[in-house]
């Protein structure tokens, strides 16, 4: 049976937007299990309220369609990288958003390139614990440690927020190529800085959200949790300055490896709930019934 977001599955022609499930996780190096995370936000996402009472509005209303799984081939990252490239292509040459759900770090490369050969240039947010920009990791560029790397090195400006564990070759990458770094020591004594987070960003903006960026008291279900991570209530404060001020043309949400912690698995979707309501406001599919609540 296919599973859906939420309690209302709108039919694909009538849908704005598509979640895309990506349960691909060859390339971790740590905790299995993330090629369950999408199935897992899924399932959660029954459980949602379909009002979100800080929005004053209801997601469902823009019209969301889960999307079948994109499958992968086992031992082959670059055909599986190429299959995910191809499934989000698709969906945005039908002008839908597409909200993808992993899997592991390495599928945000074959989406970014989907995203840039339908809708041209944009910025990168990326926001997690770990930098990400190993040219390569246990011999692979495959690996969800590199993707960063990868689109740094194809001329991607990067916004990077909530970072806590870097190499130093990686920071002097970032630093030669400009990368914008807010990691979440600097966030946690100074406060989120959101207007040099604005400022750092393009006009147009793709977000890559790390389950492992919130702190694993709140997320403990990820292939490699860090102590010290962001709060709930920051990462959608950045969120809604993000989508309030820019043109958010994509998103994904990975690393969830379900692993028996439910309330984990609510957060996740709730995140994913939120965003999706707040690409709606931002695109005007979705109208505030409440104010000022």
């Amino acid at each position: 049976m296919r599973l859906v977001f939420g309690e209302r599955d709108t039919p694909y022609e009538a849908a704005r937007v598509v979640v895309l499930p990506v349960p691909y996780d060859l390339s971790l190096s740590f905790l299995p299990g993330a090629r369950r995370g999408p199935e897992a936000i899924l399932l959660a996402s029954r459980e949602l309220e379909p009002f979100l009472l800080e929005l004053g509005a209801s997601p469902e209303e823009v019209g969301i369609h889960a999307a079948e799984p994109v499958p992968w081939v086992a031992g082959m990252a670059e055909e599986s990288h190429r299959l995910i490239h191809e499934e989000a292509l698709k969906h945005l040459r039908q002008g839908k958003w597409v909200v993808a759900l992993g899997g592991d770090h390495s599928i945000t490369y074959p989406l970014v390139q989907a995203h840039r050969e339908a809708l041209g240039a944009f910025s990168l947010l990326h926001i997690d614990a770990h930098a990400d920009l190993y040219p390569e990791w246990q011999g692979s560029v495959y690996s969800h440690a590199s993707p960063f790397y990868r689109l740094l090195k194809e001329g991607f400006p990067l916004v990077q927020v909530g970072i806590r564990a870097m190499d130093r070759d990686s920071l002097r990458l970032a630093r030669k190529k400009g990368v914008a770094l807010f990691p979440a020591h600097r966030i946690h004594r100074e406060g989120l800085p959101l207007e040099e987070i604005l400022e750092a960003l393009g006009k147009r903006v793709y977000i890559s959200l790390d389950f492992d960026a919130l702190d694993p008291s709140l997320m403990p279900s990820v292939g490699t949790p860090l102590p010290g991570g962001l709060s709930y209530r920051q990462v959608v404060d950045l969120l809604e300055a993000v989508f309030r001020e820019k043109e958010v043309v994509g998103m994904d949400f990975v690393e969830l490896s379900p692993n028996g912690q439910f309330h984990a698995e609510m957060t996740a979707a709730q995140l994913v709930y939120h965003a999706i309501g707040l690409k709606g406001l931002q695109a005007g599919w979705l109208s505030r019934e409440v104010d000022h609540i």
